[in-house]
């Protein structure tokens, strides 16, 4: 007795047409770019509101604060600094003018007392004085108390009646005390220095 074996071929694969392989990646496309878009968005989101955190704090930093106050005083003490070396006899009553206007306090009124003493020893010598700032750096401040301290290295040219000018260096110590009408002199002093060539 024959038996017979029945044995099941299974079809071969049937192959993808070229058309079915182009539809299934123009399907693909639009997901893989809405995919990119949204991580473009993400992390465009990301970096505002990165820079947003990083301004917020910059604007809010106490030190930032500090620094900017410091470099006020830097700059308005120099400049009051260089005024008060600054005087030419021509133009004798604005430079006193501006001697007030640069100063509070007890070296206010010193310059309003001697005013008129220094004017007529100023005409009388026929003398020039320009300050010219070198170096300066604020050694102290206490923004609370309104209260700075200054270092500040001139070249003063000085030009005397029937004399040559000349050049003097100094460094001065300067005070400083804000006032309603910002940061004035209160004090100033020479420092001890070595003239050059001396």
């Amino acid at each position: 007795m024959k038996t017979s074996v029945k044995t099941e071929v299974e079809d071969p694969p049937v192959a993808e047409t070229d058309a079915d392989e182009r539809a299934e990646r123009e399907s693909r496309l639009p997901q893989v770019l809405l995919t990119a878009a949204v991580a473009l968005v993400v992390a465009a989101a990301a970096v505002a509101g990165w820079f947003g955190v990083a301004w917020f704090n910059a604007a809010n930093d106490d030190s930032l604060a500090y620094s900017q106050v410091r470099d006020e005083v830097n700059r308005v003490g120099v400049a009051a600094v260089v005024t008060m070396n600054t005087l030419d006899y021509r133009k004798v009553d604005e430079g006193l003018a501006d001697w007030e206007a640069a100063t509070t306090g007890a070296l206010h009124d010193e310059v309003v007392k001697g005013k008129k003493s220094s004017r007529d020893a100023i005409v009388a010598a026929e003398s020039v004085t320009e300050a010219t700032p070198l170096s300066s750096a604020v050694s102290e401040l206490d923004d609370r108390a309104g209260q700075a301290s200054i270092l500040v290295a001139l070249r003063v040219k000085v030009t005397v009646k029937g004399e040559e000018p000349k050049d003097k260096y100094m460094r001065l110590a300067a005070k400083l005390q804000r006032t309603e009408d910002g940061w004035k002199l209160y004090e100033i002093g020479q420092v001890p220095y070595l003239q050059p060539g001396q």
